[in-house]
């Protein structure tokens, strides 16, 4: 079947396997054809990407297909498209359902604007290193990532809130396939490839993604890629010999160009960051120093501002050495005055806030409680389009209104899944009473997982794992009805935000929505209490409400009277006691002149 009638057999109004309306094309390419599609009973849209026919007895074509599918239907990330399910059209062509996404992809982004801010290409960065790091823990390497491979969207009024998509020639290095004739095809796009894509595509493991973020930086910094040119041939051979143009931008932060051009664009794979953990961690520490606005001059060495109020106070204060003209009581008075000036100094000096330590913990920990609320939303979301693409398989479906042997027998055989570490799946049976009845559970050993009663997801602790429960209805072959629930419980990891809290708190636990988390040892802290709650609720599928964090922090010392203020205090009660002196000594001689 050629390419122009495959065209025209799905168009506007087309439903594939009576679940999707094709609603319009949004783009066509190479291996196959994206349309815009709306689900018939859910009315939710979606992005249809549709095989072509040529292509669907190629092995190898087809194995890439189906390996896109399976890394954005597993990865679960909140910075990876979704895949939410696949099947065939009615000439047997496979397709891959993902989530839509409006916005634009990075590249057009990139050249609209003329190259990007620094702050905004570290903040889109940090996103793809989150989406590739959780990728390459899964044993998948993308291998062609670049920055048509990255879309930003807008998500709950926040810009350049980043998905990486197509993982169509990405390598599962857990299960590669030694025999495939793939292994030593050069693939990839030539301008994002690393060197050794290109010398040895065999060899290729997550380092090449860490040097294709390293062109992506300097694309987004220069609007320009570090090697361009219209002979292939010239071109690789820069990528693997020449060194990149420098970047030429004054306001980038220092450092930032060096990791760059000898962490991530290097050409030996052992010089550069040896995992997007790293990666990450290197970024993080950049998105600080931007964050104190230090992105346009180097990081100063700490030196004390010169206190020029209290200079001119000391110069007030400061006496002038009394002439022998000066009488006994003159200099009594001015001793007194030197002194009660020196105390004056000291004690109505202007001081630092003496809460200025409990300012920056309470500012610092009302950002990490709303990053955990954002990121129990981004999972919630997340895991809600995987159970709704489970719900929708027919195989499931008929399994489910069967027995536990048939689900069991189709999960080993015709409906493989997957799950990453620590996630629980049970699916139940609805029975006619009305009672959910639980089929299986995967793994068999893990607790039960307790639905959730209103809203479709919601966080649940033992107070060592906390997860994200969210659940989607599984409607009968016949639509008459429901036949049971999926339900899924995805672990969520906290040593970050502990991490990030305990230089802040002695000891802090999250509450809020039926909530009890403890963080950073709790049990033991002492200090000054600060609650802060989210600037904003949970999401709705999450039930709505707000997270609160309590933290305990130890109170700082009684700040200082600034140091200008403390050394012209010394310097009046220094006048003082020698004003004293020398009335002393006056007297003494008027005495032994009498």
């Amino acid at each position: 079947m050629e390419g122009g009638s495959f065209e025209s057999s799905l168009k506007p109004g087309d439903t594939v396997e009576g679940r999707y309306r094709i609603v319009k094309m949004l783009d066509q390419g190479g291996m196959g054809t994206v349309f815009l599609a709306e689900h018939v009973l859910i009315q939710r849209r979606v992005a249809l990407k549709v095989l072509r026919p040529e292509y669907a007895e190629n092995a190898d074509v087809l194995d890439r297909f189906m390996k896109e599918a399976r890394a954005a239907g597993t990865l679960g990330h909140p910075n990876i498209v979704e895949s939410t399910d696949m099947g065939f059209t009615r000439e047997g062509v496979p397709y891959i359902v993902f989530e839509y996404l409006e916005g634009s992809v990075l590249s057009d982004e990139i050249y609209r604007v003329g190259g990007m801010a620094v702050r905004r290409a570290v903040r889109i960065a940090r996103q793809i290193t989150s989406a590739l790091s959780a990728a390459h823990a899964a044993g998948v390497v993308h291998r062609d990532l670049k920055s048509d491979n990255v879309f930003l969207t807008d998500r709950e009024e926040a810009s350049d809130h980043v998905k990486v998509i197509d993982f169509g020639i990405s390598r599962f290095l857990e299960a590669e396939d030694e025999r495939s004739s793939a292994r030593n095809t050069l693939m990839g796009t030539p301008q994002f490839m690393a060197p050794e894509q290109i010398m040895t595509p065999d060899s290729v493991d997550q380092r090449a993604d860490i040097y294709a973020l390293g062109v992506i930086v300097y694309e987004m910094l220069t609007a320009r890629r570090p090697f361009q040119n219209d002979d292939a041939e010239a071109l690789l051979h820069s990528i693997v010999n020449d060194p990149p143009p420098p970047l030429e931008r004054p306001d980038a932060p220092p450092g930032l160009e060096e990791m760059l051009f000898t962490r991530l664009l290097a050409k030996d794979r052992e010089q550069r960051y040896q995992s997007m953990k790293d990666v990450e961690a290197a970024l993080e520490a950049f998105a600080g120093i931007l964050r104190e606005g230090r992105d346009s001059q180097p990081i100063p060495v700490a030196s004390r501002p010169v206190d020029h109020e209290a200079s001119q106070a000391a110069k007030v204060i400061a006496l002038p050495a009394p002439k022998r003209a000066i009488g006994g009581m003159a200099l009594l008075a001015s001793a007194v005055l030197a002194g009660a000036a020196g105390a004056a100094l000291m004690v109505l000096a202007p001081t630092p806030e003496p809460d200025g330590r409990m300012a920056a913990a309470r500012t610092a920990l009302q950002g990490e409680v709303d990053k955990l609320a954002s990121t129990f939303d981004d999972e919630a979301r997340a895991a809600h389009l995987r159970v709704d693409g489970l719900a929708q398989a027919p195989q499931l479906r008929a399994a489910i209104e069967t027995d536990t042997a048939t689900l069991k027998d189709m999960l080993g055989s015709d409906f493989r899944l997957t799950l990453a570490k620590g996630e629980i799946l049970e699916i139940f049976q609805l029975r006619d009473a009305g009672a959910r009845v639980s089929l299986l559970r995967m793994p068999q050993t893990a607790s039960p997982i307790e639905l959730p009663a209103r809203s479709q997801a919601r966080i649940a602790t033992d107070g060592k794992t906390t997860s994200v429960i969210v659940a989607a209805p599984v409607t009968r072959q016949d639509g008459a009805g429901l036949a049971g629930t999926i339900a899924l419980a995805v672990p969520i990891d906290l040593s970050g935000i502990e991490q990030r809290i305990a230089p802040h708190a002695a000891g802090a636990i999250v509450t809020g929505v039926g909530l009890s988390i403890p963080l950073v040892d709790a049990a033991s802290a002492t200090g000054a209490t600060i609650e802060v709650k989210t600037t904003a609720a949970l999401s709705a599928e999450l039930g709505g409400g707000q997270l609160e964090l309590t933290a305990q922090v130890p109170r700082p010392a009684p700040p200082a009277a600034p140091l200008g203020y403390q050394l012209a205090g010394y310097a009046s009660w220094g006048t003082g006691g020698g004003l004293l002196l020398i009335y002393a000594v006056l007297l003494l001689r008027g005495r032994r002149r009498r």
